[in-house]
């Protein structure tokens, strides 16, 4: 018995020989990639060993005469995918997803540059076949017993096999207690929202570049949408029925100016004009709130992906995707986003973050939306006594000002915040709110309100370096937060403007500032509603650049305005507000008829089909915006006349 269970066993010396290999060559991977140290290694080690012996054992299976074929076919695989992964990561700086190959067509225009890319480096990715040609001829030679299986011991190979990968995907699933939340990406609770942050390096560096793409190819092909004729006759009609866009007086008032966009982490409306212990929290937003255009009931407009939804709607005016992220599941549609829109008129596109580039997947994203030059965490120095994990507001803001002493005008330039993200830890030392005695702030809350009076300081010397070279008067600059922080201060800090309904004030849904700059422009507070959706309409009219008709925002300064909110995981409808009338529904239960009707501003209840109109326009939106993401159907709406 013991004879016979030799053979399988024995059978598997060169898979496990290329195996070992695979292991190195992720191991390899990792380390171009820079990630940092894997905490994980034994368990990277594992994964990617018997992941090794999946591609590589089955080989056994297949006669004398096949098995050298097999191994080479499985090679070129391991080949193909690692050269593409290191390729691509050396153009774009993020790691090559499932979608990527609907471009691969696209190749051949950059295919110099991409020789330009290809090291001695690669070589390592080719060294199985150096193996597996060196092991045939030891066997010829008869260094090696060549293996003959027989049906039950391929059997018994087969069924090895199977363990093994049932063994390895389970620790990989369910190893550790959430790796099953950890491979789908999404957080599991509403509450988890705020402090989820989607980058691909830990699952790398914990399974491996293979498991990460097996993984995404995985979900790509079970999101792949097919509309029915029924979904194009929806956006249709949505396209028909749309308004049409109306010019009003602001248009072209910052005509030619240069664009500078700052989104303000977890920035809440309710912060602003508020003071703690005499102290006003945020002294520099509240100074440009009454220099600018200041929008008080501007609503965040966000999903799954907080800060990552927030940049998609603000930058296309399409609705964020209820239980998925745009940025991650749809970052290789095409998309006529702002900064698509203000490159085709002649302006430089630049993206700022301290963040890595593979960060919500941004690397991959971002040129889809138009940007054509992208600073990220290697871009940036962390100052050795900041006492920051990360880069502090006020280092990003300082080495930003530097960066766009070369921005050529016009331009378009993003900046996003970071030291007023959850957990909202901020050194002793730049914690300058002093609170009294017996506060009802919880320990959250007073962090919070710590790092967002310093990003506040940070903001305002980013303003005042704006104003000292010359680039404040000559451009339009707008200020928003992302989303809401989730710490319940909307409740503590009392009665407030910054949200119509108080089920919002404790929700990533709820109200955030809006201020807009610009020496053309009046200093004038909005008490209309809007969101992220009408940023990029808004932003086009004071800019005088006609926007794509594909937006499902409306002109802030213009005459129609209205908000809807959908619940952050399921489709259905939460708010629609409109200066006279506004329904809501916080059961989450997407009927209709569970909800009220209300007479605005008064709030007073008046019958529920006095909403029915625009709850049916409102679900026809929301429904034709997400088809049209899912469809990729932005570049080519020619169906629609």
């Amino acid at each position: 018995m013991l004879k016979q269970l030799s053979n399988p066993f024995l059978s598997f010396r060169l898979p496990i020989i290329l195996s070992g290999l695979f292991v190195a060559q992720n191991q390899s991977f990792n380390s171009f990639a820079h990630l940092s140290p894997n905490p994980f290694f034994l368990q990277f080690v594992f994964i990617t060993f018997f992941l090794g012996m999946l591609l590589y054992g089955p080989a056994m299976l297949f006669t004398k005469k096949t098995r050298l074929a097999y191994f080479l076919a499985a090679s070129s695989f391991v080949a193909l995918l690692f050269i593409s992964q290191y390729l691509y990561f050396s153009f774009f700086g993020g790691f090559m997803q499932a979608s990527a190959l609907s471009y691969i067509n696209q190749a051949s225009a950059v295919k110099s540059t991409i020789f330009t890319l290809i090291t001695p480096f690669v070589v390592i990715f080719l060294l199985q076949f150096l193996i597996i040609f060196a092991w045939s001829e030891v066997e010829k030679r008869g260094k090696v017993k060549k293996v003959t299986l027989l049906k039950n011991e391929k059997i018994q190979l087969a069924f090895y096999l199977f363990v093994i990968g049932l063994l390895s995907y389970s620790f990989v699933l369910f190893g550790d207690g959430n790796g099953w939340k950890k491979i789908t990406n999404l957080p599991q609770t509403i509450q988890e929202m705020n402090s989820f942050v989607y980058s691909p390096n830990e699952k790398i560096a914990r399974t491996g570049i293979f498991n990460y793409y097996a993984g995404d190819t995985i979900g790509y092909l079970f999101r792949k949408t097919t509309l029915t004729d029924e979904d194009l006759a929806l956006v249709k009609t949505w396209r028909e029925e749309k308004p049409k866009s109306v010019k009003n007086k602001y248009f072209g008032s910052a005509q030619g100016k240069n664009l500078i966009i700052v989104q303000f982490e977890s920035l809440e409306n309710v912060v602003l004009f508020q003071k703690i212990n005499g102290q006003e929290i945020t002294p520099n937003l509240n100074k440009l709130a009454k220099e600018g255009l200041y929008f008080d009931h501007y609503y965040t407009q966000v999903g799954p992906g907080n800060t990552a939804d927030a940049e998609f709607v603000t930058l296309n005016s399409l609705y964020p995707l209820p239980n998925t992220v745009a940025f991650i599941d749809f970052a290789h549609n095409k998309y006529n986003a702002l900064p698509s829109l203000l490159k085709e008129d002649g302006y430089h596109t630049y993206s700022l973050h301290s963040d890595v580039p593979t960060f919500w997947n941004r690397s991959n994203i971002y040129p889809a939306l138009g940007y054509e030059t992208i600073f990220s965490k290697s871009s940036f120095s962390i100052p050795d006594n900041s006492g920051f994990e990360n880069l502090s507001d006020g280092d990003f803001f300082v080495q930003s000002l530097e960066k766009m002493e070369n921005f050529e005008s016009p331009f378009m330039a993003t900046l996003i915040t970071l030291s007023s993200h959850t957990p909202f830890f901020i050194p002793k030392k730049s914690q300058t709110l002093v609170f009294p005695e017996n506060d009802l702030y919880t320990e959250t809350q007073k962090n919070y309100l710590q790092s967002i009076h310093y990003s506040d300081d940070a903001l305002g010397q980013f303003i005042a370096g704006l104003k000292k070279n010359g680039k404040y008067d000559n451009s339009l600059i707008a200020i928003y937060g992302d989303h809401g922080a989730l710490t319940g201060i909307g409740n503590v800090m009392g009665s407030s403007t910054s949200t119509v309904f108080p089920e919002l004030r404790s929700s990533v849904e709820g109200s955030v500032p809006l201020i807009i700059l610009g020496s053309s422009l009046p200093a004038k507070t909005y008490d209309s509603y809007g969101s992220h959706l009408d940023f990029y309409p808004t932003i086009a009219n004071l800019l005088g650049i006609s926007p794509s008709s594909i937006l499902f925002g409306q002109d802030l300064l213009g005459n129609t305005h209205r908000v809807t909110i959908r619940n952050s995981y399921s489709r259905s409808i939460m708010v629609i507000l409109e200066e006279k009338i506004a329904y809501k529904n916080f059961t989450d239960g997407g009927i209709f008829e569970t909800g009220e009707c209300l007479q605005m501003p008064t709030q007073k209840t008046i019958p529920l089909s006095n909403c029915e109109k625009i709850y049916g326009e409102e679900l026809n939106a929301t429904n034709a915006s997400d088809l049209i993401i899912k469809g990729n159907l932005v570049p080519d709406l020619s169906f629609i006349k």
